[in-house]
């Protein structure tokens, strides 16, 4: 029997618990140990008014810009709860910082037509600006706190934009006892960062010192992650490219290819 390309390989994902199982699955069916231990949780916003009174205005919108999986998921929740069904409705344009984005809009009925090459803000802002966005009316149900990048480039070329908060990212810090039992006896070959919040988090869980502390291999899903794990004075092996899961796992698989010197 052929041995599978993570074979032996025990691996940390610090994904939200909600979705980890993708990456989780994806590894596992290439031989690695997956050991979950989640950085990062999604909860409700402490308020849902700005949401819910966009969602009475939908149809007024040019486009509808979604920036994560999480966002896509909370709209969704939040528009049925309020009994509102977009297949029924006179939608502008959707666009999705990347193809998991999109795939999540599409599974539920939302068709997409601007996916960015590059899967992160400063490229869908690009192509939506190419779109043409002077005067146009855009929604953009996001975190609670998150980078402004996308919202100044549009409103920099004259766009409307409506934020409203669909979900905050909270710290499991009951997760510290068993993360650094992990890190200390366990010890895995990789962890895996999908957004810069599962980085600063795993580290105001852990609170260690990176500078004292021997990390494994580190995977980047992108470039805004990796910049964050680099603010920790720490470099990840590689930045998934492309920036989605897929990405991330083959970018393990290749680094493990690689013959030790």
């Amino acid at each position: 029997m052929v041995a599978k390309p993570l074979q032996g390989k025990t691996i940390l994902i610090t994904r939200d618990a909600s979705q980890a199982g993708g990456l989780k699955q994806m590894l596992e069916e290439k031989g690695a140990e997956v050991i979950s231990i989640p950085t990062i949780s999604i909860e409700d916003p402490p308020d849902w008014q700005p949401f819910d009174q966009a969602a009475t205005e939908l149809e007024c919108f040019d486009w509808i810009v979604f920036g994560s999986v999480n966002a896509v998921v909370q709209t969704i929740k939040r528009l049925r709860s309020q009994n509102i069904d977009i297949r029924s409705l006179d939608l502008g344009g959707i666009a999705a910082v990347g193809d998991q984005t999109a795939r999540c809009l599409e599974d539920n009925g939302w068709p997409v037509r601007i996916i960015p090459n590059r899967f992160q803000a400063e490229d869908l802002g690009d192509r939506l600006i190419a779109e043409g966005v002077s005067g146009k009316d855009i929604w953009l149900p996001r975190a609670l706190v998150a980078r402004n990048v996308l919202i100044e480039k549009l409103e920099k070329a004259g766009a409307r934009v409506v934020i409203t908060p669909v979900y905050r990212n909270a710290i499991p810090m009951s997760n510290r006892d068993r993360l650094r039992e992990v890190l200390t006896n366990r010890k895995p070959d990789w962890i895996t960062f999908t957004s810069s919040s599962t980085v600063d988090n795993f580290f105001k869980i852990l609170d260690w010192d990176p500078a004292n502390i021997e990390l494994p291999n580190l995977a980047s899903i992108g470039s805004i992650t990796s910049k964050t794990i680099e603010e920790y004075s720490l470099k990840p092996e590689f930045t998934a490219d492309p920036q989605n899961l897929s990405g991330l796992c083959e970018g393990i698989i290749r680094c493990q290819s690689v013959p030790s010197r």
